[in-house]
């Protein structure tokens, strides 16, 4: 579970509250702001708006105000970070594209820009605008991450896992950082060294399923069953619903015999998910050394309907 990194981003400027309003409540610096006409109050009151989740309202408002003031990068930037999180992208790469016109040093800018081509599948855009952001701001972690990120989509791993790494060296509780590192090196065979990242975005992030089902993985691959069998039973605690952690417990189950538990498993990850074709292989084998023969049959017909391959099936 690879993640790209949202950022929050809109407070370019230093913004006071209403004299009359609590600090960050926005909906009392709405209605201070709503009726105000003077350039200040304006973005004022868009970014409450942002603040509040009203992005199209935002928007206008930081229209009416790149109007009033448009050599004011902050507007622009800030109207192309909502577009960001009504996923225009287009309409952001164009606030960003002037908003770097009128400081082509804002880090940020190129960085968000990036965020915006990326999600249109621009990756070698993203990583001009990515390498942009480190090289004006060279201990921005998450940009070094969603480069990173970029290169990882590309198949570039070592330039991926470079970038990750400086991520983490900039900031040593970035989980995400972490675990897609580990994703690389398990990939690549690597079962120790991604073993060591998971527990690393498991510590910084013990609620996250997916990391001990990978670090579960891990410790399968490794012979550590026992500690296998644990994690998958963390991510089932965290996640009941998750049938892949029900099926590599239950092929775990399957490889240190035990049958009874390996059967109840697989069932459960096949009630949770139908289509979970290697759980059908799974409880293949485990039916067939139990003797029951017709009911192998049967899970062996469901895999092959589901596209499985008939020499093996993956954890």
């Amino acid at each position: 579970m690879k993640v790209l990194v949202v950022l929050s981003l809109l407070s370019l400027s230093i913004l006071g509250q209403h004299k009359s309003c609590a600090e960050k409540d926005y909906s009392c610096q709405v209605n201070a702001y709503k009726n105000s006409s003077d350039a200040d109050s304006i973005f004022r009151l868009a970014y409450a708006y942002s603040e509040l989740g009203r992005r199209d309202e935002a928007i206008r408002t930081y229209t009416r105000y790149v109007e009033m003031e448009p050599k004011d990068e902050a507007g622009y930037f800030n109207r192309g970070w909502n577009h960001i999180q009504l996923k225009q992208y287009n309409l952001a790469i164009k606030d960003f594209d002037r908003a770097i016109e009128l400081d082509p040093k804002d880090g940020e800018a190129f960085h968000n820009r990036g965020f915006a081509r990326s999600e249109l599948g621009d990756r070698k855009g993203a990583i001009e605008d990515l390498t942009s952001a480190v090289a004006l701001d060279a201990t921005n972690a998450e940009a070094f991450y969603n480069r990173g990120w970029q290169y990882d989509e590309l198949g570039e791993t070592q330039l991926a896992t470079a970038d990750y790494s400086k991520a983490i060296e900039l900031d040593p509780n970035y989980s995400e950082a972490y675990f897609n590192r580990g994703l690389i090196s398990d990939n690549a065979g690597n079962h120790a060294a991604a073993l060591k990242d998971y527990s690393e975005a498991i510590r910084i992030k013990p609620d996250d399923p997916d990391a001990y089902i990978n670090r579960g993985n891990m410790h399968y691959e490794l012979g550590d069953y026992d500690h296998a069998i644990a994690d998958y039973s963390l991510a089932i605690k965290l996640s009941p619903r998750d049938s892949v952690a029900y099926l590599n417990r239950g092929s775990t189950y399957y490889t240190m015999g035990r049958d009874n538990d390996a059967v109840r498993d697989l069932t459960r990850a096949l009630k949770l998910n139908p289509k979970e074709k290697d759980a059908y292989y799974w409880r293949a084998l485990v039916y067939r050394r139990m003797g029951k023969e017709k009911k192998a049959a049967e899970d062996d017909k469901k895999y092959s309907e589901l596209g499985g391959d008939s020499e093996e099936s993956d954890i």
